[in-house]
């Protein structure tokens, strides 16, 4: 059998994230018997790394004869789950199509044809197989980037109210599918040593760094890119900045695991207000969270009193 072959892209990606369709098709065919049948199998090369000129040429997959999928190689995980197809839309078309594209998928693509006769004893025999000229898929790849606003929504201007600040994310470049990891930091003098107080993951769960004021603080999802920080029963300790760490994850379907895009902190915003008089912050601490019936448990209920004293004029510590 003779045929040529003419490699086309029905459908490029402007940006990472948008779909590729390439369309093999196989033209002039001649002296393909009776029974005859066609296969593919296609190719990927992948764009030089930088500073070099080497290329990785990677097997995608393959159709044979009778049309099924044979792929055993890097992008096998792909196409069992539908995000990379291989097709047959006409007996002589054969189609790949990406659904949503990664920056690795830039490079060159090739089809090879197989054709496929019976023999006079009955067995499938390979008869020809042609290659296609290397077709180059690329597109811009701006660089993702994160930006993160914080404000005060309730200040807290005494002792014992409540502080609370929201952050809103604007991201670009990055993609549909994004997560959003989130530290609320603070540090009580400018320069001076950062403490992490609290974080929420892309999978909307929260951890605390003191877990003996849990009740006092809520890290919640409020909208599609903003958060809010609440602060309940503010202490003399609790005076400084306060800010957003934000880390974008994006994939590229729900079973993956998040991949880092960008990072970015937001601006600082303070929890300031003055003393009348003496201050207080109080811990109380068990040595047990759960006990049976007729155990002891101990608790310790730790005062700190701030400010002005009536007879030393200095903050002191009671332990009851």
């Amino acid at each position: 059998p003779n045929f040529t072959l003419t490699l086309e892209a029905s459908m490029k990606p402007q940006k990472t994230g948008e779909p590729i369709e390439l369309s093999c098709d196989v033209t002039n065919v001649s002296q393909l018997p009776p029974g005859g049948r066609l296969g593919v199998s296609w190719e990927h090369i992948s764009l030089p790394d930088e500073g070099t000129n080497a290329h990785s040429s990677k097997l995608i997959g393959s159709l044979d004869g009778y049309g099924n999928l044979l792929s055993d190689s890097a992008y096998k995980d792909r196409l069992d789950s539908g995000v990379l197809g291989l097709s047959r839309v006409s007996p002589n078309t054969f189609k790949l199509r990406f659904l949503r594209t990664q920056k690795i998928d830039m490079g060159q693509y090739g089809c090879t044809v197989s054709a496929w006769t019976v023999s006079s004893q009955g067995d499938v025999v390979k008869a020809a197989e042609y290659k296609s000229s290397p077709l180059t898929v690329r597109w811009d790849t701006k660089s993702p980037t994160l930006n993160v606003a914080a404000k005060t929504i309730r200040k807290a201007s005494v002792g014992g109210a409540t502080f609370e600040m929201s952050c809103t994310v604007v991201t670009e470049n990055i993609g549909d599918w994004i997560g959003f990891a989130v530290n609320i930091q603070s540090q009580e003098k400018l320069g001076e040593t950062m403490k992490t107080i609290m974080s929420l993951s892309p999978d909307n769960v929260v951890q605390h760094s003191n877990p003996e004021r849990s009740d006092n603080l809520v890290l919640s999802k409020t909208g599609a890119a903003e958060f809010q920080f609440r602060l309940a029963g503010v202490q003399l300790s609790d005076k400084g900045y306060y800010w957003c760490n934000v880390t974008a994850f994006t994939k590229q379907q729900a079973e993956q695991s998040w991949t880092v895009a960008a990072r970015s902190e937001s601006n600082k915003v303070s929890i300031d207000f003055q003393e009348n008089g003496p201050s207080f912050s109080i811990i109380i601490r068990s040595d047990a969270s759960s006990v049976y019936p007729w155990e002891t448990a101990k608790m310790e209920c730790f005062l700190t009193v701030s400010g002005s004293s009536p007879k030393s004029g200095t903050a002191h510590t009671q332990t009851g």
